[in-house]
């Protein structure tokens, strides 16, 4: 068994822009340092394991606050594998250009970005990720700083819902949800903010 909380990391500069980032990195804002300040608030009275982060700088930094402010030193394990779904040629252009020029998406959760990956290949990616997790730290509570494309895939693995159909499901800066596996399946879960 594992308990796991998903945390997606706060606002950026490309977020304010509403440019899409994938993997391309953007530093945080202001608001983005009290996305962390808050969700550290939100966390004060759980007690962590093991941290993980995304590789990326946005969340990497916010996880860095998040312990910060919370007063505890545990290492943060970075992973590629949390990182956000690769829009390959996409990446770092508006929402507004990309909807124009590319119809597929958040559309069609199988249709594979030119130099990137499809929504699915990333779902299985951190699910992948997440399962290697449960058998490493068994009845462990782990915290996990990652993205919205991220949490929106493990969200629809563990809760059975169909991926396709939940591509635009908004995850806010100070999303917060609890899971707990066992086995590779869900016993629970629940949103905390």
């Amino acid at each position: 068994m594992l308990t796991f909380y998903l945390v997606r990391h706060g606002t950026t500069e490309s977020n304010h822009k509403s440019i899409i980032m994938g993997q391309i990195d953007s530093p945080l804002t202001e608001k983005g340092l009290k996305n962390a300040n808050t969700l550290a608030k939100k966390l004060k009275d759980l007690k962590f394991d093991f941290v993980y982060s995304s590789d990326l700088g946005r969340a990497f930094i916010t996880a860095y606050r998040i312990l910060e402010k919370l007063k505890i030193k545990p290492k943060i394990y970075s992973s590629k594998e949390l990182r956000e779904i690769n829009y390959g040629i996409y990446a770092n252009r508006t929402k507004k250009e990309v909807k124009k020029d590319c119809i597929q998406y958040k559309i069609n959760a199988d249709y594979i970005f030119p130099k990137g990956e499809s929504f699915y290949q990333m779902q299985n990616r951190v699910v992948k990720f997440i399962k290697k997790l449960e058998r490493k730290h068994t009845n462990k509570k782990l915290l996990i700083i990652t993205h919205a494309g991220v949490i929106r895939a493990l969200n629809c693995f563990f809760n059975d819902y169909n991926l396709q159909d939940n591509l635009k499901i908004k995850i806010t800066h100070e999303y917060i949800g609890e899971f707990v596996i066992d086995k590779g399946k869900l016993i629970s879960y629940r949103k905390l903010n």
